[in-house]
Protein backbone atom coordinates (compact mmCIF):
# COMPACT_ATOMS: atom_id res chain seq x y z
CA UNK A 1 0.00 0.00 0.00
CA UNK A 2 1.31 3.46 -0.93
CA UNK A 3 2.30 5.77 1.95
CA UNK A 4 0.16 9.27 2.73
CA UNK A 5 1.93 11.98 1.41
CA UNK A 6 3.34 14.02 3.97
CA UNK A 7 1.10 17.26 4.77
CA UNK A 8 3.90 18.85 6.52
CA UNK A 9 5.67 22.10 5.86
CA UNK A 10 8.75 22.17 2.97
CA UNK A 11 11.61 24.09 4.29
CA UNK A 12 13.03 25.50 1.02
CA UNK A 13 15.50 27.61 2.45
CA UNK A 14 17.91 24.67 3.64
CA UNK A 15 18.51 24.21 -0.15
CA UNK A 16 16.82 26.71 -2.09
CA UNK A 17 15.32 23.64 -4.21
CA UNK A 18 12.64 22.54 -4.71
CA UNK A 19 10.97 19.19 -2.57
CA UNK A 20 11.77 16.96 -5.61
CA UNK A 21 13.42 18.89 -9.10
CA UNK A 22 10.84 20.12 -11.56
CA UNK A 23 9.71 17.67 -14.16
CA UNK A 24 9.52 20.80 -16.56
CA UNK A 25 11.76 24.00 -17.03
CA UNK A 26 9.45 26.46 -16.28
CA UNK A 27 11.60 28.84 -16.16
CA UNK A 28 13.01 28.54 -19.47
CA UNK A 29 9.59 28.11 -20.85
CA UNK A 30 6.52 29.59 -22.48
CA UNK A 31 3.84 28.81 -20.01
CA UNK A 32 0.51 30.40 -20.81
CA UNK A 33 -3.26 29.36 -20.55
CA UNK A 34 -5.49 28.33 -23.80
CA UNK A 35 -9.36 29.37 -23.67
CA UNK A 36 -10.92 26.66 -25.37
CA UNK A 37 -14.90 27.70 -24.35
CA UNK A 38 -17.28 29.12 -21.89
CA UNK A 39 -20.18 28.46 -20.41
CA UNK A 40 -23.68 30.48 -19.35
CA UNK A 41 -25.50 31.01 -16.17
CA UNK A 42 -27.78 28.25 -17.41
CA UNK A 43 -24.68 25.79 -17.55
CA UNK A 44 -24.66 25.24 -21.27
CA UNK A 45 -21.48 26.29 -23.23
CA UNK A 46 -21.86 30.13 -23.97
CA UNK A 47 -18.61 30.80 -26.30
CA UNK A 48 -16.37 28.13 -28.35
CA UNK A 49 -13.04 29.99 -29.12
CA UNK A 50 -11.08 27.19 -29.99
CA UNK A 51 -11.87 23.20 -30.60
CA UNK A 52 -9.04 20.82 -30.42
CA UNK A 53 -8.11 20.94 -33.78
CA UNK A 54 -7.95 24.87 -34.19
CA UNK A 55 -5.74 24.94 -30.26
CA UNK A 56 -3.23 23.13 -32.45
CA UNK A 57 -2.99 25.72 -35.19
CA UNK A 58 -2.70 27.86 -32.19
CA UNK A 59 0.40 26.29 -30.88
CA UNK A 60 1.97 26.08 -34.33
CA UNK A 61 1.35 29.75 -34.86
CA UNK A 62 2.98 30.38 -31.61
CA UNK A 63 6.18 27.70 -32.32
CA UNK A 64 7.02 29.53 -35.43
CA UNK A 65 7.00 33.23 -34.01
CA UNK A 66 9.30 32.42 -30.94
CA UNK A 67 11.77 29.67 -32.67
CA UNK A 68 10.67 26.97 -31.57
CA UNK A 69 10.81 27.28 -27.73
CA UNK A 70 9.08 24.87 -25.26
CA UNK A 71 5.49 25.94 -24.41
CA UNK A 72 3.48 24.67 -21.90
CA UNK A 73 -0.28 24.87 -22.67
CA UNK A 74 -2.79 24.45 -19.81
CA UNK A 75 -6.38 24.38 -21.44
CA UNK A 76 -9.05 26.00 -20.17
CA UNK A 77 -13.07 25.07 -20.83
CA UNK A 78 -11.79 21.35 -21.97
CA UNK A 79 -14.50 19.64 -19.73
CA UNK A 80 -18.26 19.16 -19.82
CA UNK A 81 -19.57 22.48 -21.49
CA UNK A 82 -16.83 24.65 -20.83
CA UNK A 83 -14.74 26.92 -18.38
CA UNK A 84 -16.22 26.07 -14.66
CA UNK A 85 -18.66 23.57 -16.22
CA UNK A 86 -19.67 21.30 -13.52
CA UNK A 87 -16.81 20.64 -10.88
CA UNK A 88 -16.04 19.16 -9.12
CA UNK A 89 -16.60 16.43 -12.09
CA UNK A 90 -13.91 15.82 -14.61
CA UNK A 91 -14.99 12.86 -16.51
CA UNK A 92 -16.77 14.52 -19.56
CA UNK A 93 -14.66 15.93 -22.24
CA UNK A 94 -16.38 18.96 -23.75
CA UNK A 95 -18.17 17.63 -26.94
CA UNK A 96 -17.97 21.13 -28.53
CA UNK A 97 -14.38 21.01 -28.88
CA UNK A 98 -14.43 17.24 -31.01
CA UNK A 99 -12.54 16.61 -34.24
CA UNK A 100 -15.36 15.59 -36.92
CA UNK A 101 -12.84 12.42 -37.79
CA UNK A 102 -12.92 11.41 -34.30
CA UNK A 103 -14.85 9.02 -32.13
CA UNK A 104 -15.05 11.20 -29.27
CA UNK A 105 -13.48 14.39 -28.01
CA UNK A 106 -11.78 12.37 -25.67
CA UNK A 107 -9.95 10.85 -28.52
CA UNK A 108 -9.45 14.61 -29.75
CA UNK A 109 -8.17 15.88 -26.56
CA UNK A 110 -5.57 12.98 -26.39
CA UNK A 111 -4.54 13.47 -29.79
CA UNK A 112 -3.73 17.12 -29.19
CA UNK A 113 -1.48 16.35 -26.35
CA UNK A 114 0.15 14.20 -28.84
CA UNK A 115 0.65 15.96 -31.75
CA UNK A 116 1.67 19.34 -30.15
CA UNK A 117 4.47 17.72 -29.25
CA UNK A 118 5.82 18.27 -32.58
CA UNK A 119 5.42 21.88 -32.06
CA UNK A 120 8.04 21.65 -28.56
CA UNK A 121 4.57 22.24 -26.71
CA UNK A 122 3.27 20.45 -23.27
CA UNK A 123 -0.17 20.17 -23.19
CA UNK A 124 -1.88 19.79 -19.93
CA UNK A 125 -5.35 21.09 -18.15
CA UNK A 126 -6.52 23.65 -16.23
CA UNK A 127 -8.68 22.32 -13.93
CA UNK A 128 -10.39 22.97 -10.12
CA UNK A 129 -10.16 21.44 -6.97
CA UNK A 130 -11.52 24.07 -4.73
CA UNK A 131 -14.99 24.87 -6.32
CA UNK A 132 -18.57 22.84 -6.87
CA UNK A 133 -21.80 23.48 -8.42
CA UNK A 134 -24.91 21.83 -7.94
CA UNK A 135 -25.38 20.49 -11.84
CA UNK A 136 -22.60 18.66 -10.94
CA UNK A 137 -22.99 14.88 -11.35
CA UNK A 138 -20.88 14.52 -8.07
CA UNK A 139 -23.20 17.08 -6.34
CA UNK A 140 -25.43 15.01 -4.27
CA UNK A 141 -22.38 12.52 -2.93
CA UNK A 142 -20.16 15.24 -2.40
CA UNK A 143 -22.90 16.86 -0.34
CA UNK A 144 -24.27 14.32 1.62
CA UNK A 145 -20.54 13.36 2.69
CA UNK A 146 -20.16 17.00 3.97
CA UNK A 147 -16.96 17.60 1.18
CA UNK A 148 -19.10 20.64 0.67
CA UNK A 149 -18.81 23.61 2.59
CA UNK A 150 -21.71 23.80 5.42
CA UNK A 151 -22.18 26.64 7.82
CA UNK A 152 -22.58 25.41 11.57
CA UNK A 153 -26.12 23.85 10.73
CA UNK A 154 -25.45 22.33 8.09
CA UNK A 155 -26.54 23.85 5.47
CA UNK A 156 -24.50 24.68 2.30
CA UNK A 157 -22.47 28.06 1.65
CA UNK A 158 -23.02 29.23 -1.46
CA UNK A 159 -19.94 31.00 -2.75
CA UNK A 160 -19.06 34.44 -5.56
CA UNK A 161 -20.80 33.47 -8.98
CA UNK A 162 -18.76 32.63 -11.69
CA UNK A 163 -20.09 33.09 -14.97
CA UNK A 164 -23.64 33.70 -13.98
CA UNK A 165 -23.87 30.50 -11.98
CA UNK A 166 -23.48 30.45 -8.16
CA UNK A 167 -20.45 28.45 -6.65
CA UNK A 168 -19.97 26.46 -4.07
CA UNK A 169 -16.65 25.47 -2.10
CA UNK A 170 -14.84 21.97 -1.14
CA UNK A 171 -13.23 21.22 2.10
CA UNK A 172 -9.82 19.68 0.70
CA UNK A 173 -9.15 17.92 4.02
CA UNK A 174 -12.92 16.30 3.62
CA UNK A 175 -12.04 15.12 0.47
CA UNK A 176 -8.87 13.63 0.87
CA UNK A 177 -10.46 11.76 4.18
CA UNK A 178 -13.08 9.77 2.22
CA UNK A 179 -10.86 9.28 -0.27
CA UNK A 180 -12.61 11.14 -3.69
CA UNK A 181 -9.42 13.69 -3.75
CA UNK A 182 -7.31 10.53 -4.84
CA UNK A 183 -10.36 9.12 -6.41
CA UNK A 184 -11.05 12.18 -8.85
CA UNK A 185 -7.18 12.61 -9.21
CA UNK A 186 -6.73 8.79 -10.39
CA UNK A 187 -9.65 8.61 -12.48
CA UNK A 188 -8.83 11.68 -14.43
CA UNK A 189 -5.21 10.28 -15.19
CA UNK A 190 -6.81 6.78 -16.02
CA UNK A 191 -9.01 8.56 -18.42
CA UNK A 192 -5.80 10.85 -20.28
CA UNK A 193 -2.72 8.34 -19.73
CA UNK A 194 -1.18 11.13 -21.84
CA UNK A 195 -0.79 13.40 -19.31
CA UNK A 196 1.46 11.59 -17.08
CA UNK A 197 3.62 12.26 -20.33
CA UNK A 198 2.90 16.18 -20.23
CA UNK A 199 4.01 15.78 -16.36
CA UNK A 200 1.87 19.11 -15.35
CA UNK A 201 -1.31 19.83 -14.01
CA UNK A 202 -3.03 23.41 -13.29
CA UNK A 203 -5.17 23.83 -10.38
CA UNK A 204 -7.50 26.76 -10.83
CA UNK A 205 -8.77 28.69 -7.29
CA UNK A 206 -6.52 26.61 -5.18
CA UNK A 207 -7.07 28.49 -2.26
CA UNK A 208 -6.98 28.62 1.48
CA UNK A 209 -10.18 29.84 2.31
CA UNK A 210 -13.69 30.96 1.01
CA UNK A 211 -13.26 34.19 -0.99
CA UNK A 212 -16.51 35.42 0.90
CA UNK A 213 -15.40 34.62 4.39
CA UNK A 214 -11.56 34.50 4.35
CA UNK A 215 -10.69 34.76 7.84
CA UNK A 216 -13.38 31.44 8.74
CA UNK A 217 -12.52 27.92 8.85
CA UNK A 218 -13.80 26.26 4.71
CA UNK A 219 -16.51 24.33 6.42
CA UNK A 220 -17.52 25.71 10.35
CA UNK A 221 -19.98 22.57 10.27
CA UNK A 222 -16.94 20.51 10.04
CA UNK A 223 -14.13 22.43 12.39
CA UNK A 224 -11.46 22.07 10.21
CA UNK A 225 -8.72 25.03 11.00
CA UNK A 226 -7.08 26.23 7.81
CA UNK A 227 -3.98 24.88 9.20
CA UNK A 228 -5.55 21.33 8.55
CA UNK A 229 -6.43 22.39 5.61
CA UNK A 230 -3.21 24.04 4.16
CA UNK A 231 -1.78 20.42 5.27
CA UNK A 232 -4.07 18.41 2.96
CA UNK A 233 -3.19 21.02 0.24
CA UNK A 234 0.14 20.04 0.36
CA UNK A 235 -0.50 16.39 0.46
CA UNK A 236 -2.57 16.98 -3.05
CA UNK A 237 0.53 18.81 -4.59
CA UNK A 238 2.56 15.77 -2.99
CA UNK A 239 0.12 13.08 -4.67
CA UNK A 240 0.01 14.52 -7.84
CA UNK A 241 4.15 14.38 -7.74
CA UNK A 242 4.21 10.82 -6.56
CA UNK A 243 2.40 9.70 -9.94
CA UNK A 244 4.80 12.25 -11.82
CA UNK A 245 3.30 15.27 -12.51
CA UNK A 246 4.24 18.98 -10.96
CA UNK A 247 1.22 21.33 -9.67
CA UNK A 248 1.45 24.87 -11.12
CA UNK A 249 -1.44 26.82 -9.73
CA UNK A 250 -3.34 30.34 -9.73
CA UNK A 251 -2.16 31.85 -7.11
CA UNK A 252 1.08 31.82 -5.23
CA UNK A 253 -0.83 33.38 -2.02
CA UNK A 254 -4.09 32.80 -2.59
CA UNK A 255 -5.27 33.02 1.81
CA UNK A 256 -3.46 30.29 1.67
CA UNK A 257 -0.77 31.02 4.50
CA UNK A 258 1.75 29.25 2.67
CA UNK A 259 3.43 30.22 -0.72
CA UNK A 260 4.05 26.44 -1.71
CA UNK A 261 7.31 27.03 -2.16
CA UNK A 262 9.26 23.79 -3.44
CA UNK A 263 6.13 22.50 -3.95
CA UNK A 264 4.74 24.51 -6.97
CA UNK A 265 6.80 25.90 -9.47
CA UNK A 266 4.58 27.92 -11.44
CA UNK A 267 1.96 31.08 -10.96
CA UNK A 268 -0.34 32.64 -12.85
CA UNK A 269 -0.61 35.18 -10.53
CA UNK A 270 0.94 37.19 -7.80
CA UNK A 271 4.79 37.18 -9.17
CA UNK A 272 5.61 40.04 -7.22
CA UNK A 273 5.38 37.33 -3.97
CA UNK A 274 8.02 35.64 -5.43
CA UNK A 275 10.74 37.93 -6.16
CA UNK A 276 13.02 37.22 -3.55
CA UNK A 277 12.95 33.55 -4.99
CA UNK A 278 15.14 32.61 -7.89
CA UNK A 279 12.92 31.75 -11.06
CA UNK A 280 14.50 28.30 -11.35
CA UNK A 281 12.56 27.90 -7.96
CA UNK A 282 9.81 29.59 -8.53
CA UNK A 283 8.56 31.64 -11.17
CA UNK A 284 5.64 33.11 -13.56
CA UNK A 285 4.21 34.55 -16.63
CA UNK A 286 6.22 38.07 -17.31
CA UNK A 287 3.75 38.69 -20.23
CA UNK A 288 1.16 41.45 -19.82
CA UNK A 289 -2.22 39.18 -18.62
CA UNK A 290 -4.09 40.45 -22.23
CA UNK A 291 -1.80 38.09 -24.36
CA UNK A 292 -0.38 35.70 -22.03
CA UNK A 293 -3.98 34.28 -21.93
CA UNK A 294 -4.64 32.72 -25.71
CA UNK A 295 -7.94 33.32 -26.49
CA UNK A 296 -8.31 32.83 -30.34
CA UNK A 297 -5.93 32.94 -32.88
CA UNK A 298 -2.94 34.28 -31.62
CA UNK A 299 -1.74 36.08 -34.78
CA UNK A 300 -5.32 38.03 -35.49
CA UNK A 301 -5.93 41.58 -34.44
CA UNK A 302 -6.84 40.53 -30.33
CA UNK A 303 -3.13 40.03 -30.24
CA UNK A 304 -1.03 42.73 -32.00
CA UNK A 305 1.18 43.23 -29.01
CA UNK A 306 1.92 39.80 -28.87
CA UNK A 307 5.62 39.83 -30.99
CA UNK A 308 6.17 42.82 -28.72
CA UNK A 309 5.59 41.25 -25.24
CA UNK A 310 7.29 37.93 -26.14
CA UNK A 311 10.49 39.48 -27.58
CA UNK A 312 10.84 42.12 -25.07
CA UNK A 313 9.96 40.23 -21.91
CA UNK A 314 10.00 36.90 -22.23
CA UNK A 315 13.31 36.66 -24.12
CA UNK A 316 15.13 38.70 -22.04
CA UNK A 317 13.63 37.34 -18.76
CA UNK A 318 14.76 33.77 -20.19
CA UNK A 319 18.77 34.87 -21.32
CA UNK A 320 18.75 37.28 -17.63
CA UNK A 321 18.87 40.41 -19.60
CA UNK A 322 16.25 42.40 -18.09
CA UNK A 323 15.53 45.41 -20.36
CA UNK A 324 13.39 48.77 -20.82
CA UNK A 325 14.97 49.28 -24.42
CA UNK A 326 11.99 48.98 -27.84
CA UNK A 327 14.79 47.15 -29.01
CA UNK A 328 16.85 43.93 -28.21
CA UNK A 329 19.46 41.35 -29.85
CA UNK A 330 19.50 38.50 -27.71
CA UNK A 331 20.75 34.81 -28.21
CA UNK A 332 17.97 32.01 -28.02
CA UNK A 333 19.34 29.55 -25.83
CA UNK A 334 16.72 27.06 -26.30
CA UNK A 335 16.99 26.23 -30.01
CA UNK A 336 19.08 23.32 -30.95
CA UNK A 337 22.00 25.25 -32.58
CA UNK A 338 23.70 28.64 -31.78
CA UNK A 339 20.87 31.32 -32.44
CA UNK A 340 20.45 35.59 -32.24
CA UNK A 341 17.09 36.95 -32.21
CA UNK A 342 16.99 40.78 -33.15
CA UNK A 343 13.30 42.63 -32.82
CA UNK A 344 12.44 46.14 -32.90
CA UNK A 345 8.92 47.37 -31.48
CA UNK A 346 9.05 50.78 -33.18
CA UNK A 347 11.68 49.80 -36.27
CA UNK A 348 14.88 51.35 -37.30
CA UNK A 349 16.96 52.44 -40.12
CA UNK A 350 20.93 50.67 -39.57
CA UNK A 351 21.63 49.68 -35.80
CA UNK A 352 24.63 48.23 -35.11
CA UNK A 353 25.12 45.29 -32.71
CA UNK A 354 28.40 43.53 -31.15
CA UNK A 355 28.31 39.53 -31.77
CA UNK A 356 29.11 37.45 -28.93
CA UNK A 357 32.61 36.05 -28.76
CA UNK A 358 32.29 32.81 -30.02
CA UNK A 359 30.32 34.06 -33.23
CA UNK A 360 32.71 36.77 -34.37
CA UNK A 361 34.77 34.73 -36.75
CA UNK A 362 32.17 34.08 -38.89
CA UNK A 363 32.11 36.23 -42.26
CA UNK A 364 28.48 36.08 -42.43
CA UNK A 365 25.29 35.20 -41.25
CA UNK A 366 21.73 33.86 -42.22
CA UNK A 367 18.64 36.11 -42.15
CA UNK A 368 15.19 34.62 -41.77
CA UNK A 369 11.90 36.94 -40.22
CA UNK A 370 10.67 35.54 -37.73
CA UNK A 371 6.49 35.67 -38.19
CA UNK A 372 3.49 33.10 -36.86
CA UNK A 373 3.53 31.50 -40.21
CA UNK A 374 7.07 30.35 -40.27
CA UNK A 375 10.60 31.56 -40.49
CA UNK A 376 11.32 33.66 -43.79
CA UNK A 377 15.02 33.16 -45.13
CA UNK A 378 15.58 37.12 -46.23
CA UNK A 379 19.59 36.60 -47.50
CA UNK A 380 22.43 37.31 -45.36
CA UNK A 381 24.42 39.72 -43.25
CA UNK A 382 28.42 40.34 -43.47
CA UNK A 383 29.86 40.35 -39.79
CA UNK A 384 32.37 43.50 -39.98
CA UNK A 385 34.81 43.47 -36.81
CA UNK A 386 32.49 41.12 -35.15
CA UNK A 387 29.35 43.07 -35.66
CA UNK A 388 26.73 43.10 -37.39
CA UNK A 389 24.51 46.08 -38.79
CA UNK A 390 20.41 45.84 -39.37
CA UNK A 391 17.65 47.37 -40.38
CA UNK A 392 14.24 46.25 -38.75
CA UNK A 393 10.52 47.36 -39.81
CA UNK A 394 8.33 48.50 -36.64
CA UNK A 395 7.34 45.21 -34.85
CA UNK A 396 9.72 42.89 -37.12
CA UNK A 397 12.10 40.06 -35.63
CA UNK A 398 14.47 38.33 -37.67
CA UNK A 399 16.79 34.91 -36.80
CA UNK A 400 20.52 34.76 -37.01
CA UNK A 401 22.09 31.98 -37.36
CA UNK A 402 25.38 30.51 -39.69
CA UNK A 403 23.33 29.64 -42.32
CA UNK A 404 19.63 30.55 -43.28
Amino acid sequence: MTPEPSGEYYDYTKTMKPERPWLLPYHQSLVYLMMLATRDGTGKMDKLYLTFEQALDAIRKIHNLTCGIPQIVYLIGWHHEGHDSKYPDWSEVNRHLKRPQDATALDSLRWLIREARQYNATVSLHLNMFDAYPDSPLWDEYVAKDIIAKDKDGKVIPGKAWGGMTSYQISYTQEWKTGLAQKRIDGLLAMIPELVESKTIHIDAFLGARPLARQEPISPYLGYTKEQEVATQRKIYRYWRDRGIDVTSEWVNGFRGDRFVGLQPWAWHGGEAIQDLPAELYCTNVMETKVREIWGDPAGPDYATYPAQFFLKVVPWITKNPTQDTDVFLPAPWCPEPTLIAYSKDGYASKTWPLPADWRAAKKLGLARLTFAGAEPVGEIAVVDGTVTLHLAANEAVRLRASV
